[in-house]
Protein backbone atom coordinates (compact mmCIF):
# COMPACT_ATOMS: atom_id res chain seq x y z
CA UNK A 1 0.00 0.00 0.00
CA UNK A 2 0.92 3.66 -0.40
CA UNK A 3 0.54 6.12 2.45
CA UNK A 4 -1.72 9.08 1.68
CA UNK A 5 0.47 12.18 1.95
CA UNK A 6 -2.45 14.60 1.88
CA UNK A 7 -5.09 14.24 -0.86
CA UNK A 8 -2.71 11.98 -2.83
CA UNK A 9 -5.16 9.15 -3.52
CA UNK A 10 -5.12 10.15 -7.22
CA UNK A 11 -1.33 9.72 -7.25
CA UNK A 12 -1.37 6.46 -5.31
CA UNK A 13 -3.97 4.82 -7.54
CA UNK A 14 -2.14 5.75 -10.77
CA UNK A 15 1.20 4.57 -9.39
CA UNK A 16 -0.30 1.19 -8.47
CA UNK A 17 -1.58 0.74 -12.03
CA UNK A 18 1.77 1.75 -13.57
CA UNK A 19 3.61 -0.57 -11.17
CA UNK A 20 1.59 -3.54 -12.43
CA UNK A 21 1.89 -2.63 -16.11
CA UNK A 22 3.88 -5.71 -17.22
CA UNK A 23 6.22 -4.30 -19.92
CA UNK A 24 6.88 -1.11 -17.92
CA UNK A 25 7.59 -3.06 -14.73
CA UNK A 26 9.99 -5.40 -16.57
CA UNK A 27 11.83 -2.42 -18.07
CA UNK A 28 12.11 -0.62 -14.73
CA UNK A 29 13.17 -3.70 -12.74
CA UNK A 30 16.12 -4.10 -15.11
CA UNK A 31 17.09 -0.46 -14.51
CA UNK A 32 17.34 0.13 -18.23
CA UNK A 33 16.67 3.86 -18.03
CA UNK A 34 18.77 4.80 -14.99
CA UNK A 35 21.78 2.89 -16.37
CA UNK A 36 21.92 5.40 -19.22
CA UNK A 37 20.64 8.49 -17.41
CA UNK A 38 22.77 10.92 -15.43
CA UNK A 39 19.67 12.15 -13.62
CA UNK A 40 19.28 9.14 -11.34
CA UNK A 41 19.97 11.30 -8.28
CA UNK A 42 18.09 14.37 -9.44
CA UNK A 43 14.60 15.09 -10.72
CA UNK A 44 14.45 12.87 -13.81
CA UNK A 45 10.78 11.77 -13.93
CA UNK A 46 11.58 8.35 -15.44
CA UNK A 47 14.28 7.67 -12.84
CA UNK A 48 11.78 8.50 -10.10
CA UNK A 49 9.16 6.20 -11.60
CA UNK A 50 11.73 3.43 -12.10
CA UNK A 51 12.84 3.72 -8.49
CA UNK A 52 9.23 3.72 -7.28
CA UNK A 53 8.34 0.55 -9.20
CA UNK A 54 11.54 -1.21 -8.12
CA UNK A 55 10.88 -0.37 -4.46
CA UNK A 56 7.36 -1.79 -4.72
CA UNK A 57 8.73 -5.18 -5.69
CA UNK A 58 11.93 -5.14 -3.64
CA UNK A 59 11.17 -3.89 -0.14
CA UNK A 60 9.43 -6.06 2.45
CA UNK A 61 7.08 -3.54 4.09
CA UNK A 62 3.27 -3.48 4.01
CA UNK A 63 3.06 0.31 3.49
CA UNK A 64 5.39 2.69 1.68
CA UNK A 65 5.11 6.32 0.57
CA UNK A 66 5.90 7.85 -2.84
CA UNK A 67 7.76 10.69 -1.13
CA UNK A 68 10.14 11.57 -3.94
CA UNK A 69 7.51 11.72 -6.67
CA UNK A 70 5.30 13.79 -4.36
CA UNK A 71 8.19 16.16 -3.63
CA UNK A 72 8.83 16.66 -7.35
CA UNK A 73 5.18 16.59 -8.41
CA UNK A 74 5.61 19.75 -10.51
CA UNK A 75 8.28 17.95 -12.56
CA UNK A 76 5.39 16.00 -14.04
CA UNK A 77 2.89 18.88 -14.19
CA UNK A 78 3.81 22.46 -13.28
CA UNK A 79 0.26 23.36 -12.27
CA UNK A 80 -0.12 20.49 -9.79
CA UNK A 81 -0.07 21.59 -6.16
CA UNK A 82 0.82 19.54 -3.08
CA UNK A 83 -2.19 18.96 -0.85
CA UNK A 84 -4.73 19.62 -3.57
CA UNK A 85 -6.95 16.95 -5.09
CA UNK A 86 -6.02 16.46 -8.76
CA UNK A 87 -7.47 14.35 -11.57
CA UNK A 88 -6.03 10.82 -11.84
CA UNK A 89 -6.25 10.67 -15.63
CA UNK A 90 -4.58 14.06 -15.96
CA UNK A 91 -1.73 12.88 -13.74
CA UNK A 92 -1.38 9.71 -15.80
CA UNK A 93 -1.15 11.66 -19.06
CA UNK A 94 1.44 14.07 -17.65
CA UNK A 95 3.47 11.23 -16.10
CA UNK A 96 3.61 9.29 -19.39
CA UNK A 97 4.50 12.45 -21.34
CA UNK A 98 7.21 13.44 -18.84
CA UNK A 99 8.79 9.98 -18.95
CA UNK A 100 8.54 9.95 -22.74
CA UNK A 101 10.39 13.30 -22.90
CA UNK A 102 13.08 11.93 -20.57
CA UNK A 103 13.58 8.95 -22.90
CA UNK A 104 13.69 11.24 -25.95
CA UNK A 105 16.41 13.37 -24.33
CA UNK A 106 18.50 10.24 -23.74
CA UNK A 107 18.09 9.15 -27.36
CA UNK A 108 19.00 12.61 -28.63
CA UNK A 109 22.11 12.63 -26.45
CA UNK A 110 23.02 9.23 -27.86
CA UNK A 111 22.50 10.54 -31.42
CA UNK A 112 19.58 8.18 -32.06
CA UNK A 113 17.31 9.67 -34.70
CA UNK A 114 14.27 7.48 -33.92
CA UNK A 115 11.47 9.09 -31.92
CA UNK A 116 10.17 5.66 -30.85
CA UNK A 117 10.80 5.72 -27.09
CA UNK A 118 10.01 2.90 -24.69
CA UNK A 119 6.93 4.82 -23.48
CA UNK A 120 5.64 5.02 -27.05
CA UNK A 121 6.43 1.33 -27.56
CA UNK A 122 4.34 0.51 -24.48
CA UNK A 123 1.45 2.99 -24.60
CA UNK A 124 1.58 4.45 -28.11
CA UNK A 125 -0.62 3.62 -31.07
CA UNK A 126 -1.93 5.23 -34.26
CA UNK A 127 -5.44 6.13 -35.33
CA UNK A 128 -6.20 6.52 -39.02
CA UNK A 129 -8.55 9.33 -40.01
CA UNK A 130 -10.12 9.08 -43.46
CA UNK A 131 -12.42 11.64 -45.08
CA UNK A 132 -14.48 10.78 -48.19
CA UNK A 133 -15.73 13.69 -50.28
CA UNK A 134 -19.29 12.77 -51.28
CA UNK A 135 -19.08 15.05 -54.33
CA UNK A 136 -16.04 13.60 -56.09
CA UNK A 137 -15.26 10.48 -53.98
CA UNK A 138 -11.73 11.71 -53.24
CA UNK A 139 -10.27 10.21 -50.04
CA UNK A 140 -7.94 12.03 -47.64
CA UNK A 141 -6.10 9.94 -45.06
CA UNK A 142 -3.76 10.75 -42.16
CA UNK A 143 -2.32 9.02 -39.10
CA UNK A 144 -2.44 10.48 -35.59
CA UNK A 145 -0.44 9.13 -32.67
CA UNK A 146 -2.35 8.41 -29.45
CA UNK A 147 -1.36 7.30 -25.95
CA UNK A 148 -4.89 6.48 -24.75
CA UNK A 149 -8.57 6.65 -25.71
CA UNK A 150 -11.08 8.97 -24.03
CA UNK A 151 -14.64 7.74 -24.52
CA UNK A 152 -17.99 9.48 -24.07
CA UNK A 153 -20.38 7.51 -21.88
CA UNK A 154 -23.52 9.66 -22.03
CA UNK A 155 -26.46 7.25 -22.47
CA UNK A 156 -23.96 4.39 -22.83
CA UNK A 157 -24.36 1.10 -20.99
CA UNK A 158 -21.25 -0.86 -22.06
CA UNK A 159 -17.62 -0.29 -22.90
CA UNK A 160 -18.12 -2.02 -26.26
CA UNK A 161 -20.89 0.45 -27.08
CA UNK A 162 -18.69 3.41 -26.11
CA UNK A 163 -15.88 2.12 -28.35
CA UNK A 164 -18.29 1.60 -31.26
CA UNK A 165 -19.60 5.15 -30.84
CA UNK A 166 -16.03 6.49 -30.90
CA UNK A 167 -15.39 4.85 -34.27
CA UNK A 168 -18.82 5.62 -35.71
CA UNK A 169 -18.66 7.42 -39.11
CA UNK A 170 -19.42 11.15 -38.96
CA UNK A 171 -21.08 13.21 -41.71
CA UNK A 172 -19.49 16.63 -42.26
CA UNK A 173 -22.26 18.95 -43.40
CA UNK A 174 -23.76 22.38 -42.78
CA UNK A 175 -21.29 24.64 -40.95
CA UNK A 176 -18.92 21.69 -40.70
CA UNK A 177 -18.49 20.97 -44.42
CA UNK A 178 -15.18 19.60 -45.69
CA UNK A 179 -12.80 21.73 -47.79
CA UNK A 180 -12.01 19.23 -50.54
CA UNK A 181 -8.66 19.77 -52.25
CA UNK A 182 -9.83 18.01 -55.38
CA UNK A 183 -13.21 19.79 -55.67
CA UNK A 184 -11.70 23.09 -54.49
CA UNK A 185 -14.91 23.78 -52.58
CA UNK A 186 -16.77 23.06 -49.36
CA UNK A 187 -18.42 19.68 -49.74
CA UNK A 188 -20.47 17.21 -47.74
CA UNK A 189 -18.12 14.44 -46.59
CA UNK A 190 -17.93 11.41 -44.35
CA UNK A 191 -15.22 11.04 -41.72
CA UNK A 192 -14.17 7.66 -40.29
CA UNK A 193 -11.69 6.83 -37.55
CA UNK A 194 -10.06 3.40 -37.25
CA UNK A 195 -7.06 1.86 -35.52
CA UNK A 196 -3.98 1.60 -37.70
CA UNK A 197 -1.57 0.43 -34.98
CA UNK A 198 -2.95 -0.70 -31.64
CA UNK A 199 -0.84 -0.09 -28.51
CA UNK A 200 0.75 -2.84 -26.47
CA UNK A 201 -0.92 -1.34 -23.40
CA UNK A 202 -4.33 0.20 -24.07
CA UNK A 203 -5.44 2.86 -21.59
CA UNK A 204 -9.11 3.88 -21.75
CA UNK A 205 -10.59 6.84 -19.89
CA UNK A 206 -14.35 7.02 -19.47
CA UNK A 207 -15.39 10.67 -19.58
CA UNK A 208 -17.21 10.90 -16.27
CA UNK A 209 -16.45 14.58 -15.66
CA UNK A 210 -18.11 16.34 -18.61
CA UNK A 211 -20.13 18.98 -16.75
CA UNK A 212 -18.27 22.32 -16.56
CA UNK A 213 -19.83 22.80 -13.11
CA UNK A 214 -17.91 19.75 -11.90
CA UNK A 215 -20.75 17.24 -12.02
CA UNK A 216 -20.09 13.56 -12.62
CA UNK A 217 -21.63 10.82 -14.75
CA UNK A 218 -21.80 8.08 -12.14
CA UNK A 219 -23.59 5.36 -14.09
CA UNK A 220 -22.18 1.84 -14.26
CA UNK A 221 -20.60 1.05 -17.64
CA UNK A 222 -20.35 -2.69 -18.19
CA UNK A 223 -16.90 -3.94 -19.20
CA UNK A 224 -15.13 -7.28 -19.50
CA UNK A 225 -11.72 -8.69 -18.70
CA UNK A 226 -11.16 -9.60 -22.34
CA UNK A 227 -11.29 -7.00 -25.13
CA UNK A 228 -11.03 -7.54 -28.89
CA UNK A 229 -10.55 -4.61 -31.29
CA UNK A 230 -10.38 -6.40 -34.64
CA UNK A 231 -13.65 -4.86 -35.90
CA UNK A 232 -12.19 -1.36 -35.46
CA UNK A 233 -8.87 -1.93 -37.26
CA UNK A 234 -8.00 -0.10 -40.50
CA UNK A 235 -8.29 -2.23 -43.62
CA UNK A 236 -4.69 -1.37 -44.55
CA UNK A 237 -3.30 -1.94 -41.05
CA UNK A 238 -0.18 -4.12 -40.78
CA UNK A 239 -1.16 -4.90 -37.19
CA UNK A 240 -2.40 -8.37 -36.35
CA UNK A 241 -5.83 -8.44 -34.78
CA UNK A 242 -5.16 -7.32 -31.19
CA UNK A 243 -6.67 -9.09 -28.22
CA UNK A 244 -6.34 -7.60 -24.72
CA UNK A 245 -6.65 -8.60 -21.08
CA UNK A 246 -7.58 -6.26 -18.25
CA UNK A 247 -4.95 -5.89 -15.53
CA UNK A 248 -5.80 -2.65 -13.68
CA UNK A 249 -8.53 -0.05 -13.17
CA UNK A 250 -8.87 3.27 -11.36
CA UNK A 251 -12.14 4.07 -9.61
CA UNK A 252 -13.38 7.50 -8.49
CA UNK A 253 -15.79 7.52 -5.56
CA UNK A 254 -17.75 10.75 -5.12
CA UNK A 255 -19.98 13.17 -6.96
CA UNK A 256 -17.55 15.80 -8.28
CA UNK A 257 -14.17 16.04 -9.98
CA UNK A 258 -13.19 18.55 -7.29
CA UNK A 259 -13.54 16.06 -4.48
CA UNK A 260 -14.13 12.42 -3.65
CA UNK A 261 -11.63 9.59 -3.47
CA UNK A 262 -9.58 7.46 -5.89
CA UNK A 263 -8.59 3.84 -5.46
CA UNK A 264 -7.33 1.12 -7.80
CA UNK A 265 -7.57 -2.58 -8.54
CA UNK A 266 -4.52 -4.38 -9.93
CA UNK A 267 -3.93 -7.94 -11.03
CA UNK A 268 -0.69 -9.63 -9.96
CA UNK A 269 1.31 -11.96 -12.27
CA UNK A 270 -0.55 -14.98 -10.88
CA UNK A 271 -3.92 -13.52 -11.87
CA UNK A 272 -5.08 -12.49 -8.37
CA UNK A 273 -6.89 -9.14 -8.13
CA UNK A 274 -6.13 -6.72 -5.29
CA UNK A 275 -7.91 -3.57 -4.17
CA UNK A 276 -5.34 -0.83 -3.47
CA UNK A 277 -6.95 1.88 -1.35
CA UNK A 278 -4.03 4.07 -0.27
CA UNK A 279 -2.28 2.15 2.53
CA UNK A 280 -4.90 -0.62 2.62
CA UNK A 281 -4.49 -3.54 0.21
CA UNK A 282 -6.85 -6.51 0.16
CA UNK A 283 -7.57 -9.43 -2.13
CA UNK A 284 -10.53 -8.95 -4.46
CA UNK A 285 -12.55 -11.10 -6.84
CA UNK A 286 -12.98 -10.56 -10.55
CA UNK A 287 -16.72 -10.08 -9.97
CA UNK A 288 -16.01 -7.21 -7.56
CA UNK A 289 -13.77 -5.47 -10.09
CA UNK A 290 -16.33 -5.83 -12.89
CA UNK A 291 -19.07 -4.36 -10.67
CA UNK A 292 -17.19 -1.09 -10.12
CA UNK A 293 -18.00 2.26 -11.77
CA UNK A 294 -14.51 2.55 -13.24
CA UNK A 295 -12.85 5.74 -14.46
CA UNK A 296 -9.70 4.41 -16.17
CA UNK A 297 -9.10 0.92 -17.57
CA UNK A 298 -5.73 -0.66 -18.38
CA UNK A 299 -5.54 -3.51 -20.91
CA UNK A 300 -2.39 -5.34 -22.06
CA UNK A 301 -2.02 -7.25 -25.32
CA UNK A 302 -2.19 -11.02 -24.99
CA UNK A 303 0.72 -11.49 -27.38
Amino acid sequence: GFKNLGNTCYLNSVLQCLTYTPPLANYCLRGQHSKQCDGANSACPFCMLENRISRSFDIEVPVDAPQRIYKYLQTFAKHFRAGRQEDAHELLRYAIDACDSACARLQKRGSKSSDQTVMKEIFGGFLQSQIWCLSCNAVSSKLDSVMDLSLDIVRTKTLKEAICNFFQPEVLDGNNKYQCEKCKKLSVARKQLSIYQSPNVLVIQLKRFENFLGGKIDTHVEFEEELKLRSHMSKNSPDVHPDYSLYAVVVHSGFSQYGGHYYAYVKDPRGQWYCCNDSFVSAASSATVLSERVYILFYVRDS
